[in-house]
């Protein structure tokens, strides 16, 4: 018979994903469909509905997938997924070749997530946060994510899943965009609101944001002319059934130049042509391997590629739905929709009008265009030095991101980990999608990132480390004796703990008050102790430490949390690690909130020491020195809250003559949080207007000093 038995508790991991379009949803799923142990992610997104972004959020029934149903499936290794969805859900009609509205797609995300979250373990939760994430703060094992409600969010691994950014206009109209409120983005609601039937607009772009605008133009029947200038002047390109291509590159001979490489594909399209195949053949062929040609071009052919041959690459290689051509094909033909090829020379406006002038491409020739509306579709914005977000701004002040030398994304290890300015891989900082294009190119669409995000969601699982609070014991082996008193200050209603080992004669003062110095060298005396470690929960800001004086008569060693304010400690103490004194073990648990590197100390798996965290009935307050009312319901609900019921609760003060709690007793009826959501106990603790301690002022620079007046 095997006499160790398992009394293992795991603190869940967090792990934040910002952003919840596509890419955060099936991170988001992909984990909770794979999770083994304990976990929340928390999944922020500024937008009520998760899983749809900027795609797949139009509410335009008529705006298609640019890919078939078929090739649609959310996960690599289940590609009948979106099939399967569409058959249970009232499309039978579809086939796999069928292209489907996107706002049915955006659904499936939506219930993709919906239903990992279903099936996920009762130990995985998800938690959808209606906000937006303006700044993070990088710890040596942890992340902070700052919210712009005021928020923090504790966590030890996050996802930037952040999707597009909207482009920016070119120099002549974006002088005037500041004071003409007919110059719109193609991505807002109101890009096409409050036209006259006889209006003219000039879209700018002519690649698929362009389809959209006038795809949405024509389901509302505007009637107007529609002009779309682009540097190129290319027009959109439609799927058609084709005949499998064979590979035709191979990685190691293939070629180092974007010219050669230009040249071959146009020497198998003729190729293909002499054989009765459609150029669209030879594109496909390509799909499987392109990330790894663009990797093995030098930077000086990346960047030719980006100037001489990426319009035409994108115009061949992202095609659109045949109906959807047809519309353009119509309004071609009908004279309502002209492209033309060139830049933007100039913007000017006329009472409610804007004129425009072009420079063609070919002959150079102006020409004039007079407008009532201006349409942004130049796509999305990848330049990461350029981009104006509160977030990008953090990171990069931290050098925590390095923006590709191609201005186009920020480089990333293979695994998508953020490389800082240095190019050291971060291994907390993780994203996929679009930010990956200048390391990647294609990373876009959804066949590449659903592999992102199953490969991102399993290596995320495999790198984290859950902290067990608890261990494997021989329940048939006695258990370590332990010598332990809990000591009281009545002026600040402080609890003192003394703890020792009752055969080595070893001991440990948690949280000493400087008053009580006399009462605790006697105890150390009677009971023949030799005090080694002072160790404290926080910085305390009403009393003052007894450290300093301890330290001076019985040289005993001082230890403060990680990261603490001070630098008269001896030493720190991280989370999870472990402090012995004799065959007593203690192990520290951050439980920032309170203050913001506050500790608890969990005594040989029965003992829990809360400091400041946890009271009986009750917490400490949040409102000063750093702290979070957020990180501390974080760190009560996800850490204390997850060991044993019965494990002791030996709170840092007690205002009623309370001595001890237990786990369980708390989860059930403190008030402070006992049926209290996240943001209802950030409310109650936002409103509790108590008084600073009296000793404040004093206590805090003396505490950061080690007890020094």
């Amino acid at each position: 018979m095997n006499n160790c038995m398992m009394n293992l508790t795991i603190s869940p991991s967090a792990i934040a994903i910002i952003g919840g379009g596509l890419s955060g949803s099936l991170v988001a799923a992909n984990i909770m469909r794979k999770a083994t142990m304990p976990l929340f992610i928390k999944l922020i997104e500024r937008n009520q509905e998760v899983g749809r972004g900027v795609a797949y959020g139009t509410p335009v029934e008529c705006h298609l997938l640019n890919v078939p149903a078929g090739k649609m499936s959310a996960f690599p290794d289940e590609p009948n997924h979106f099939l399967n969805w569409l058959y249970r859900n009232g499309h039978e009609e579809v086939k796999a070749s069928t292209f489907v509205p996107r706002k049915v797609y955006g659904d499936y995300v939506q219930a993709t997530l919906t239903e990992a979250e279903a099936n996920a373990p009762a130990y995985v939760m998800l938690e959808r946060i209606v906000d937006e994430a303006i700044a993070i703060e990088n710890k040596s094992d942890n992340v902070i994510v700052k919210l712009s409600s005021g928020e923090s969010l504790y966590v030890q691994k996050a996802v930037l899943a952040l999707g597009n950014f909207p482009a920016s206009l070119p120099k002549p109209v974006a002088c005037v965009e500041n004071h003409n409120d007919n110059i719109r983005d193609a991505w807002s609601s109101q890009a096409i609101a409050d036209l006259n039937p006889e209006d003219s607009i000039l879209l700018i772009g002519s690649g698929l944001t362009m389809v959209d605008a006038v795809v949405a133009l024509h389901a509302k029947g505007f009637q107007g002319k529609i002009h779309a200038v682009s540097r190129h002047g290319l027009k959109p390109c439609s799927h058609k059934s084709t005949i499998p291509y064979p590979t035709f590159i191979d990685l190691e001979t293939a070629p180092k130049t974007a010219r050669e490489l230009l040249h071959l594909v146009r020497q198998q399209v003729r190729t293909a042509d002499d054989h009765g195949l459609d150029w669209r053949a030879v594109i496909d062929a390509l799909r499987p391997v392109t990330q790894e040609i663009w990797q093995i071009l030098p930077l000086k052919e990346q960047k030719r590629f980006l100037r001489h041959i990426k319009a035409y690459w994108e115009v061949h290689r992202h095609l659109i739905a045949p109906e959807i051509a047809d519309v353009l094909d119509a309004a071609e033909e009908s004279g309502q929709l002209s492209y033309y090829a060139g830049r933007i020379q100039t913007c000017q406006q006329f009472d409610n009008k804007l004129t425009v002038t072009i420079r063609e491409r070919e002959t150079q020739a102006k020409i004039v265009l007079e407008v009532n509306r201006i349409i942004n579709c130049t796509g999305s914005n990848c330049n990461y030095r350029s981009l104006q977000h509160p977030l990008l701004a953090s990171l990069q002040e931290q050098r925590l991101i390095r923006p590709n030398v191609l201005s186009i994304g920020i480089d990333t290890a293979v695994n998508g980990a953020l490389l800082d300015a240095d190019g050291k891989a971060s291994e907390l900082l993780y994203t996929l999608g679009t930010p990956r294009k200048g390391n990647l190119w294609e990373t876009t669409a959804v066949p590449e990132i659903r592999v992102q995000a199953a490969n991102l969601a399993q290596d995320l699982l495999k790198s984290l480390s859950p902290i067990p609070y608890a261990v494997i014991e021989n329940w048939f082996a006695p258990k370590p004796a332990m010598l332990f008193r809990q000591l009281f200050d009545k002026e600040s209603s402080t609890y003192t703990y003394l703890i020792a080992d009752p055969q080595t004669k070893e001991a440990i003062l948690v949280d000493p008050v400087s008053e009580q110095f006399e009462r605790d060298i006697q105890i150390l005396r009677e009971l023949g102790l030799t005090l080694r470690y002072c160790l404290e929960t926080h910085i305390h800001a009403d009393h003052i430490t007894g450290t300093r004086q301890l330290k001076g008569l019985t040289g005993c060693l001082s230890i403060m949390p990680e990261n603490a304010q001070t630098t008269c400690a001896d030493s720190y103490i991280a989370d999870g690690k472990m402090l012995h004194i004799g065959n007593v073990q203690i192990q520290a648990i951050a439980t920032p909130g309170h203050t913001d590197t506050h500790m608890a100390y969990l005594v040989n798996n029965t003992h829990l020491l809360t400091g400041d965290a946890l009271f009986i009935r009750g917490c400490g307050r949040t409102d000063f020195q750093s702290g979070d009312a957020g990180l501390l319901y974080d760190a009560v609900t996800q850490k204390l809250f997850t060991l044993p019921d019965d494990t002791l609760v030996y709170p840092g003060h007690d205002y009623q003559g309370q001595t001890v709690s237990t786990i369980g007793e708390e989860k059930r009826w403190n008030p402070r949080f006992a049926g209290h959501s996240r943001s209802q106990f950030m409310v109650l603790m936002d409103n509790l207007n108590l008084p600073y301690p009296k000793k404040m002022s004093e206590a805090v620079p003396a505490n950061q000093h080690g007890g020094k007046v």
